[in-house]
């Protein structure tokens, strides 16, 4: 072979290994901006809402039962006139069961009588403990009185719910069972919001006076049975109207109210499992209580506190909310009422089960 075939063939074996670096320094770029661009979009999304301090271990479910079932703690915090201090005033325990397809939340009432918690109510044990992250405080109540893991949790302020419903084109259609009168604590004055049961449309501020308001005369039973109704009338929304653009203008505004402990891409996870099951899959639990105006003997003062229904609670937590546990009986609980100066007995109130599809069907066609 003649010196000048050797130079070209060489010279072409130069010319295939510049191209393979070129395609190879390509390729790595490629990959470097996609990685970038992801990177980015991970910081972007999870700038939108604040991030919360993990759970410990000892408190999640276990290992062997993560693949079947995520309970979560939802918690709206809010504060009033007459506080110093933020407190849970809605509070919800959720057991999404991934092996069944089901989803049950468990409506636990703000005035439920705890013993050991300044104030006496479960909605102050928020504020009330030893915890930096205060949530801490509420999650590790519930799970020792209650016997309840809890894998993750999130909270949002009342803000929330108004930018929730503000996002929505036209306002949130649902149906109202009661008419809503707000009443001013201090100086007795009322304010009638929705005037007769029925369906509306709401905005924001008015899905947050319903969402609030427990001018009722079992107060906060009754708020619970409304809230359940706005809670259908969100699940029926976002599944059933929302178009993709539409969902993420929503959560744009919604999720700065947002304190949790997941990864956006948990959260998109668990929402895109909750959207697949079906209405009647899908249940509000509201517990047994007995209500009770006591006089607290550390202060004197009359204090409205609901007590649990010991068995009626370990049975339905029992059947909804540890599907592949063991069962807990009443007295594992540890949910016993005061021995207190009963100044009025408002009764017994039994509990109820209820599916997005029962609550829909109760709800009256529009006229």
């Amino acid at each position: 072979m003649s010196e000048q075939k050797k130079k070209v063939i060489k010279k072409k074996k130069l010319t295939k290994q510049q191209k393979f670096n070129r395609i190879l320094a390509t390729v790595i770029i490629i990959a470097l901006s996609v990685a970038g661009l992801s990177w980015a979009a991970d910081k972007f999304i999870s700038s939108r809402y604040n991030k919360g301090e993990q759970i410990p271990e000892d408190i999640r479910t276990a290992d062997e039962l993560k693949d079947d079932v995520v309970n979560i703690l939802v918690c709206g915090l809010d504060w009033e006139e007459d506080r110093t201090a933020m407190m849970t005033d809605v509070i919800m325990y959720v057991t999404l069961d991934v092996k069944a397809k089901k989803v049950s939340a468990f409506q636990i009432p703000r005035d439920t009588y705890i013993d050991d918690v300044r104030g006496n109510k479960i909605n102050a044990a928020y504020q009330n403990g030893n915890e930096k992250d205060k949530i801490m405080n509420t999650i590790k109540l519930i799970n020792k009185r209650l016997g309840l893991p809890v894998d993750h949790y999130v909270t949002l302020d009342m803000e929330a719910f108004i930018a929730m419903v503000d996002g929505i084109d036209n306002g949130l259609k649902m149906y109202v069972p009661y008419p809503i009168i707000l009443k001013d604590k201090l100086t007795g004055k009322e304010e009638q919001i929705v005037g007769t049961p029925g369906w509306c449309y709401v905005d924001g501020k008015t899905a947050e006076q319903i969402v609030r308001n427990r001018n009722y005369p079992n107060q906060d039973l009754q708020r619970l049975e409304v809230q359940s109704y706005f809670y259908a009338a969100i699940i029926k929304n976002f599944t059933e109207t929302l178009n993709v653009s539409d969902f993420i203008k929503i959560m744009n505004r919604f999720t700065q109210y947002l304190t949790t402990d997941m990864h956006w891409t948990r959260i998109a996870s668990l929402a895109q499992f909750g959207f697949s099951v079906p209405y009647e899959n899908m249940s509000i639990i509201k517990p047994a209580t007995h209500g009770y105006l006591s006089v607290n003997p550390a202060t004197g003062k009359n204090v409205a506190i609901v007590v649990a229904e010991e068995k009626e609670w370990a049975d339905v937590l029992n059947e909804h909310f540890r599907p592949y546990q063991k069962p807990l009986s009443a007295q594992e609980l540890h949910m016993e009422g005061p021995n207190w100066e009963v100044a009025q007995d408002y009764g017994y109130v039994s509990g109820s089960v209820q599916t997005i599809a029962d609550i829909m069907n109760k709800s009256p066609e529009n006229p």
